[in-house]
C-alpha cells in the first residue's frame, strides 16, 4: 500500500522533487523576475552530476529571450532567442542560441546547409570532448540555429522539425578545463521555444549523458526489493517493517509518471498508467537507494 501522497503526472512533464531550493534570475520579454528552481546533486554513481529544474519557460513573441546560467555560478552562459515573423518578407521564424562568452562557450552541433545547427540529442547520448566537433555556433555570426522556418516550412537540415523534446549539448571552458552539460528544450511549430530543465557535470573534463540523471544511472540492488508485472499490474515488494520510502517512476525519456510514499511491504499500480517501453523505478529511504528497470508491454 501507499499513502495519499500519490501523483500521476501526464505526458510532457518531467518534474523531480529536488533536495534543495535555490533562486535563479531569468529574462523573458526583457523583464527580470525571480523564481524557485529545484536542484539535485548525485555524487555516488555518476561523479558530480548536478540537475536543475525550472518551470517550463516559453518564448513565443518576437525577440523573447532566456539567459541560462548552466553551472549555477551567477555568470550567464547562453541566451536563447525566439524570432517570429521576421525578415524582409515577414515570414521567417527562427529559434537561436547565442554564447554570451563566445571564446569559452560551445554548442554540440555542426554546419548543415547555410546554418550552424545545434544537434538534437536523445536520452543517453554522451556529451564529451570527442563526441562531437562542437561547431553549433557560427564563428563569424556568433549564434547557432535550433530551428528555421520560412513561411511555416522547416529548413531540411534542422533536427527539430517534429515538435518533440530533445537535448542540446553545451560546453564551457573553466580554469583551462572543460565543463559539459545539457539543456532540455521543445520547439512547437517553429513558433515557440520552450526551455524545460538542464544539468551539468561539475567534475571538469568529465562527460555527461543527455537526459534525466536517473535514466543514465546503473541499476542499484537492495536486498529484498523486487519489481514485476502480473495481471496488468506493476507490483513492487520489499521486506516487512521497513521505514517509509520515497518512490518515483520515470518513463523511457525521463518524464516522471508516478511519485509517492511507500508505506507497507507491497505497492501495486495499474499497468495502463505507463506507455510501452522501459520504465525506471527508484526508491529512496534510510535503507538506501533501489533502482530497477522493467519493460512494459501492453
Amino acid at each position: 500500500m501507499f499513502d495519499v501522497f500519490l501523483s500521476y503526472i501526464g505526458k510532457g512533464s518531467a518534474r523531480l522533487r529536488g533536495l534543495l531550493q535555490i533562486c535563479i534570475t531569468m529574462k523573458i520579454k526583457k523583464n527580470y523576475f525571480t523564481t524557485l528552481v529545484t536542484l539535485l546533486t548525485l555524487t555516488s554513481v555518476q561523479a558530480q552530476y548536478v540537475y536543475i529544474d525550472i518551470p517550463d519557460t516559453t518564448l513565443e513573441f518576437n525577440g523573447d529571450y532566456f539567459d541560462l546560467d548552466l553551472n549555477n555560478d551567477t555568470i550567464l552562459d547562453f541566451r536563447f532567442i525566439q524570432y517570429r515573423d521576421t525578415g524582409t518578407t515577414g515570414l521567417i521564424d527562427h529559434s537561436v542560441i547565442i554564447p554570451l562568452d563566445s571564446s569559452n562557450s560551445r554548442v554540440y552541433g555542426r554546419q548543415r546547409g547555410f546554418f550552424f545547427y545545434a544537434d538534437k540529442l536523445n536520452v543517453g547520448d554522451s556529451i564529451s570532448y570527442s563526441s562531437n566537433p562542437w561547431q553549433g555556433i557560427s564563428s563569424t555570426d556568433y549564434y547557432g540555429t535550433i530551428e528555421y522556418r520560412f513561411d511555416s516550412i522547416s529548413d531540411p537540415y534542422s533536427q527539430w522539425q517534429e515538435d518533440t523534446e530533445g537535448f542540446i549539448g553545451l560546453r564551457l571552458a573553466k580554469n583551462d578545463s572543460l565543463l559539459y552539460g545539457w539543456v532540455r528544450i521543445k520547439i512547437e511549430n517553429g513558433e515557440k521555444l520552450i526551455i524545460k530543465d538542464f544539468a551539468y557535470q561539475s567534475e571538469l573534463d568529465s562527460a555527461i549523458d543527455a537526459g534525466h540523471l536517473w535514466i543514465s544511472m546503473q541499476e542499484k540492488h537492495l536486498s529484498g526489493y523486487k519489481a514485476f508485472i502480473s495481471q496488468n499490474k506493476l507490483i513492487l515488494t520489499r521486506p516487512e517493517n521497513k521505514s517509509s520510502a520515497g518512490i518515483s517512476i520515470y518513463n523511457s525519456v525521463g518524464e516522471l509518471v508516478v511519485s509517492g510514499n511507500w508505506i507497507d511491504e507491497k505497492w501495486s499500480l495499474p499497468i495502463h498508467l505507463f506507455d510501452c517501453g522501459l520504465i525506471t523505478i527508484i526508491s529512496e529511504s534510510i535503507d538506501g537507494v533501489w533502482l530497477e528497470r522493467i519493460a512494459v508491454i501492453h
